[in-house]
């Protein structure tokens, strides 16, 4: 998988790999994508799996049905193999609508997913309500417009989940294995940076911190599968 994305999002793209790799889905592949752009990590998984695409793009920015998730739309059904939804719920105020639109947009045949952060840090103000949601938020609002979960999951890690809450920074894959020690920056660098006793208290938190993926209290990013 990429390594080149926050941490978080590269824990939800393997699991994504995971679950679409046993599923089974035409190959050529009616997507509608509810929010993001062309240039969305899952796309490149399901392009990497095979499958041919015809895609949708929902939303108030890079879209071709504007779709406002706020706003109960009047959407017009078409055939959808695939409807994926990535770290857009925490920028949605009204979440009864968010669902509803997901629930208009979806057929039968359809497979749902959506992710969202759990824990995260504020950002793309304004349009940011939420620090995020567990699972069973997703998966009983989900049930709630009748959809059957095939699947919900949590990641994350202590290490990744602290390098959000106390730097306010999202690492990659390559950043939090090498534990904030800074591999590719001078001594001098190093040294000037740890002079600084938060930094340095930092550094001794995170550089001990679990990378095991395992413990439930430092996930953060939830997901789920569904269909109807």
């Amino acid at each position: 998988m990429e390594n080149n994305y926050e941490y978080g999002r590269h824990l939800l793209l393997e699991s994504f790999k995971l679950f679409i790799e046993k599923f089974e889905l035409p190959k050529k592949l009616n997507v509608s994508l509810v929010g993001g752009s062309d240039e969305e990590p899952e796309l490149a998984v399901l392009k990497k799996l095979g499958y041919e695409i015809n895609l949708t793009k929902y939303g108030i920015e890079h879209y071709e049905v504007f779709c406002d998730l706020n706003e109960n739309n009047d959407l017009e059904k078409i055939d959808v193999d695939l409807l994926i939804c990535s770290n857009v719920l925490e920028h949605i105020w009204n979440v009864e609508n968010f669902f509803e639109n997901i629930n208009k947009l979806s057929s039968k045949e359809t497979l749902i997913y959506i992710n969202c952060p759990k824990s995260n840090m504020e950002h793309g103000s304004p349009e940011y309500y939420s620090a995020g949601y567990a699972k069973e938020f997703l998966t009983k609002n989900l049930e709630f417009k009748d959809f059957t979960i095939l699947k919900s999951g949590e990641v994350g890690t202590e290490r990744y989940y602290k390098s959000i809450h106390l730097l306010q920074a999202w690492y990659t894959k390559k950043e939090v294995e090498a534990k904030y020690r800074f591999k590719e920056n001078t001594l001098s660098y190093k040294l000037k940076h740890l002079m600084k006793l938060y930094n340095l208290g930092h550094y001794l938190s995170l550089s001990r911190a679990s990378n095991d993926s395992h413990d439930s209290a430092f996930m953060t990013n939830s997901y789920v599968f569904a269909k109807k």
